[in-house]
């Protein structure tokens, strides 16, 4: 078999397993693999050159873009769903009873039901320290 065939072979099977796998540890090897296969394919008769382009292409892609990697794998996301409501104020609709279990919130256009450790009544402000399952937990401004 042609050497440049075996490059761009091995590129491609890295490239799948990348793919499948979604770790981003295989794309620079499968991206310097068909760097590599190209050397071949000009340079056919040198042997070690794919092999030199092929190992400075995997260091040089993956030194130069792991900021970027690193960035895209953590993300700065935004918070949603249930968590957006985590450190915002709420205005209390219903008073907040932990012996009577009773207590309704409101955050921007929502209503939520409400629990805090101390009694707090209606319209009191509340930031939400949590969520448990539908309910928030909050705790009164200023205490």
């Amino acid at each position: 078999m042609l050497p440049w065939y075996l490059w761009f072979l091995a590129g491609l099977v890295m490239l799948i397993i990348e793919l499948m796998a979604g770790t981003m540890y295989l794309l620079w090897a499968a991206c310097a693999a068909f760097l590599a296969g190209l050397v071949a394919l000009v340079l056919g008769s040198v042997v070690w050159l794919p092999w030199v382009v092929f190992s400075v292409a995997t260091v040089l892609l993956a030194a130069l873009t792991r900021p970027l990697v690193h960035r895209i794998r953590l993300g700065r996301g935004v918070a949603s769903n249930v968590d957006s409501v985590i450190g915002k104020e709420a205005v209390v609709l219903q008073r907040i009873d932990p012996a009577a279990n009773t207590g309704r919130v409101r955050i921007g256009g929502d209503e939520w039901r409400a629990s805090a450790d101390d009694v707090v009544e209606a319209g009191a402000r509340v930031v939400v320290l949590g969520v448990e399952g539908a309910t928030l937990s909050v705790q009164q401004l200023g205490s």
